[in-house]
Formats: structure tokens, C-alpha cells, sequence
């Protein structure tokens, strides 16, 4: 086939890949939502003519738009290597997978490299009813699963432009080999830190569950105070990012754990009047928020609070100061 006769038919597949990359990508992102597995990013890409050519002719396909299984290609970017598996069985699950491969299979013990893992799949047939999947029967997509380090690694190696290790010059083999010996052994400490971390919080939650009460000689830390928040608000939402405020701004006036605990046990006869004034739920870390600046002494800035929260704190402690 000649290119133009090759670039004629792939603009009229080009508006279906277009889609299936689109929609696909966004059945992963929601997948992937639905198992609570984190990730950084979800990337997708229509394969251009002149790669798409290239490919056709180093490979001598006699068939291209069959032969040619990464037209559509998607790239899962996870932080953790355990979650590969995880996400390898979300799309075992939810596609008609045609072909599985890890690439760190192929190396030797002794060996180091480029490591992902591929998947060939396509919809499966009930999707193509529907508007999103219809006229997408037979279109293959690549899918490639990673790590944020995974995906560094490979994509300095891309920029180095090797694809193999015997296009690598013999006196660069082993340097470049401990590089990636290093990504790897960096890849596998994150996992075990993560784990570690899963079990110190865990082992929190235990023991004061256990106790049901909260120990105020813990380590003041953002776990332990989450885990505080927990025990004292569990009604409440819980927002990383008002924990991660309140938490530098308790360390910034030197508390411990003690104090917050104290904050909390006297707000509590007055919640209800303060959910009133605030006029909505508030998250857990924010109760703690004004607990601090209602009963500790020094903690209230008030230049740095908005007028409606001042007014709530002012009127709050003369509430206090009457009971």
C-alpha cells in the first residue's frame, strides 16, 4: 500500500481512535476511582501517521490497520509498584484483554532496564451498543501500567534514545545498568515505606480504639493528629489538606497532643451553638481549628482570620465565659 493510500485511510480511522482513547480513559479513571487505587496520571495518545508509517514499513506489515496493535495507547502512572497488579486485574476484569506482558520478565537476575507492564485489550462486545463505544469493534489498544519512577526511567531512556542493550556502547552498559538497578531498588523502598506507614497508623488506630480513649503522650504527628481527628469527629469529613494547616500551625505555637486533646474535651458542651454560627457541617480538622483559637491561650491571630471568623471566635469564648 502506498503512503498516501495509507495516510488516506488512517485520517478515516483517525476520529474513531480519537474516541476510543478518549472514552477508554475515562472508563480507567473511573475503574481505577471505584477500586481506590491512587494514581498520578492517566495518559492518552493516538499513534501520528508518520510513526504509524515508519512502523509499517520496518516491519514489512502486509496488513498495517490489523497488523498495528497501538494506534490507541494509554499509560496508567502509579505511585506504588503493588498497585500494578491491582490495576492489571481491574483490566482483566473490565476489557477483552488479547495479550498480557510484564517486560521486567524478560531480564536475567543479573539484568536491569526498562520495566512495565503491557496490556492488548479491546471493549468488550456489550460496550459497543452504547453511544460512547459504538463503531469502536476491533480497534486494539495498547495499555501500559508504571510507576511514577518506572515512567522517569523510561522516559530518559527514550531521550537517550537506546531501545536495547545491545545498541548500548559496551563501556556505557554498566552505568547504565546501575542507573536503573538504582530506580528499581528505589521503586521496591517506597513500597516498603508505604507499608511501614500503613502499619504505624494502623497500630495507632488499635490502640486507641483498644484504650477508647486518645493516649496524650503519642507523638505529636500529622498521623496521630488525623487519627485524633477520627476519634473525636468521626461525624465530621475528614480534608487533608485543613489537617496539613492546622497541623504546621500547631507546630509553629509548639503544642503537644495534651493540648489539643484539652481544646477539644472543652469545646464539646458547645458544638452545636458553634455548627449553628459556622451555618454548615465543618470538616473535622476545622472543629479542631476553632476548639485552638476559642480555648488556647496566644493561638487566635486574629489578622490572619477573615471578619465572619472572628466574630464567630469572639462570640463563641463570651459564650464560654458565661458558663
Amino acid at each position: 500500500m502506498e503512503k498516501n493510500e495509507l495516510k488516506t485511510n488512517y485520517e478515516n480511522y483517525l476520529p474513531q481512535y480519537r474516541r476510543a482513547a478518549a472514552n477508554v480513559r475515562e472508563a480507567l479513571s473511573l475503574f481505577l476511582d471505584e477500586q481506590a487505587i491512587p494514581y498520578l496520571a492517566i495518559l492518552a495518545r493516538v499513534k501520528e501517521f508518520e510513526s504509524f508509517f515508519e512502523k509499517t514499513v520496518a516491519k514489512n506489515y502486509s496488513d498495517p490497520f490489523l497488523e498495528n496493535t497501538d494506534f490507541v495507547g494509554l499509560r496508567v502512572i502509579l505511585y506504588f509498584p503493588k498497585d500494578i497488579v491491582r490495576v492489571a486485574d481491574v483490566i482483566q476484569t473490565e476489557f477483552d484483554v488479547i495479550e498480557s506482558e510484564d517486560k521486567a520478565d524478560q531480564f536475567d537476575v543479573n539484568e536491569f532496564g526498562y520495566r512495565s507492564h503491557h496490556m492488548l485489550v479491546r471493549v468488550k462486545s456489550e460496550w459497543l451498543s452504547t453511544p460512547n463505544y459504538r463503531g469502536l469493534d476491533g480497534i486494539t489498544i495498547e495499555i501500559q501500567v508504571r510507576t511514577v519512577l518506572m515512567h522517569a526511567w523510561a522516559e530518559i531512556e527514550h531521550k537517550l534514545q537506546y531501545k536495547s542493550k545491545e545498541q548500548v556502547p559496551r563501556e556505557l552498559q554498566r552505568k547504565l545498568f546501575l542507573l536503573s538497578a538504582k530506580f528499581e531498588e528505589a521503586d521496591g523502598q517506597f513500597q516498603d515505606l508505604k507499608g511501614d506507614i500503613d502499619h504505624y497508623r494502623q497500630a495507632i488506630a488499635e490502640k486507641v480504639e483498644q484504650a477508647g480513649a486518645f493516649d496524650p503522650a503519642l507523638e505529636l504527628n500529622l498521623d496521630t493528629l488525623k487519627e485524633l481527628l477520627r476519634f473525636f469527629y468521626p461525624n465530621h469529613p475528614q480534608h487533608d489538606g485543613i489537617a496539613n494547616n492546622v497541623f504546621n500551625k500547631i507546630e509553629k505555637r509548639g503544642l503537644a497532643l495534651a493540648d489539643l486533646i484539652d481544646a477539644v474535651e472543652h469545646l464539646k458542651p458547645f458544638e452545636q451553638e458553634l455548627q449553628r454560627k459556622v451555618s454548615s457541617t465543618l470538616a473535622a480538622a476545622a472543629m479542631l481549628g476553632y476548639a485552638l483559637e476559642i480555648f488556647v491561650p496566644g493561638y487566635w491571630d486574629s489578622a490572619k482570620c477573615s471578619k465572619s471568623r472572628n466574630r464567630i471566635i469572639s462570640e463563641m469564648r463570651s459564650i464560654v465565659m458565661k458558663h
